[in-house]
């Protein structure tokens, strides 16, 4: 495949991911990791690479189902949850908990207004970046596709173990059990204006969603890699993802879901985890390592 044909390819499959995830919406369709896979294998099909395509997604997506039914089990396997630290850090901060500020200016109970929709869907489209993201590095470089799996599932991992040994709840339910002043689940008010008239059969309806996963944030984390990947592969065309990657912020901690700690502590995993993908941290304790032995080197020279 020449350059302008992978080019065309690369547009017609953005353009495929784009109308496909605004019609699952406009239907009410739950985007999940296994049926987006499946709706994504069927331009594969019409390209003839589905063989291609379910060699590399396959292990993938056993490791993210794995990654969310052991999530669900954490609340078991860790201790009580925390809900004083996120508090505290935030209000050390900041002198007050951003997410009840915001909400005090802009959340009106029992009446959503139109930005409660907008983070409402930003806040659903959790799987569908990084997927997307993965999909369309899968179709230009097989190479940057593994790469970005690789940190994706150490990042996963990483967070499922915080966890485990750390489980902290949300704002809302930490107002819930009156740690905090009101703080509302915004999700529970415009979910309800949200169409269900499409149900389809899928695997991950069935795992178990794990409500003390406040640290790290995987929803700040997941977009804080893709525009992470994005800058490294297409340079300054990847900040096209940064006002996303913002809105995802923003609209966590507005609707009472995270933390800003939380947004900062899953941003941070994921720069973690991409330089480890990247060997960027073996690179540098190489060269420290170098340094270190250059000082003692001449140090003892110095001696003789």
């Amino acid at each position: 495949m020449n350059h302008t044909s992978g080019s065309v390819v690369f547009i017609v499959f953005s353009v495929y991911i784009a109308v496909l995830t605004v019609v699952l919406i406009a239907l009410g369709v739950g985007i999940e990791p296994d049926r987006y896979f499946f709706l994504l294998l069927v331009p594969v099909l019409m390209v003839g690479k589905a063989r291609r395509y379910v060699m590399d997604w396959v292990p993938f997506l056993l490791l993210l189902f794995s990654y969310d039914f052991l999530r669900g089990l954490a609340p078991v396997l860790g201790s009580h949850a925390h809900y004083g630290f996120s508090i505290r850090t935030d209000s050390f901060l900041f002198s007050t908990v951003p997410t009840v500020v915001l909400q005090s200016w802009f959340y009106h109970a029992g009446s959503p207004r139109i930005y409660d929709y907008v983070a409402t869907i930003v806040y659903f489209l959790h799987f569908v970046t990084p997927l997307s993201f993965a999909f369309l590095l899968w179709v230009r470089n097989h190479t940057e596709f593994r790469q970005f799996i690789a940190a994706f599932v150490l990042l996963s991992y990483a967070a499922l173990i915080t966890y485990v040994l750390f489980p902290a709840a949300p704002p809302w339910l930490a107002a819930e059990h009156g740690y905090l002043q009101p703080v509302h689940q915004v999700l529970a008010d415009t979910l309800r204006a949200f169409p269900t008239r499409v149900s389809l059969p899928g695997i991950y309806q069935s795992l178990d969603p794990n409500p003390v996963a406040a640290i790290p944030s995987v929803h700040a984390a997941y977009p804080t890699l893709v525009l992470l990947f994005a800058l490294k592969y297409f340079g300054k065309r990847g900040l096209v993802v940064a006002p996303y990657v913002i809105a995802v912020w923003l609209a966590v901690i507005y609707m009472g879901e995270h933390y800003v700690s939380d947004v900062v502590i899953g941003a941070a995993y994921s720069v973690i985890a991409y330089l480890l993908t990247e060997g960027s941290l073996s690179r540098l304790a190489s060269q420290v390592v170098a340094w270190a032995t250059s000082q003692r080197r001449a140090t003892a020279a110095e001696f003789r």
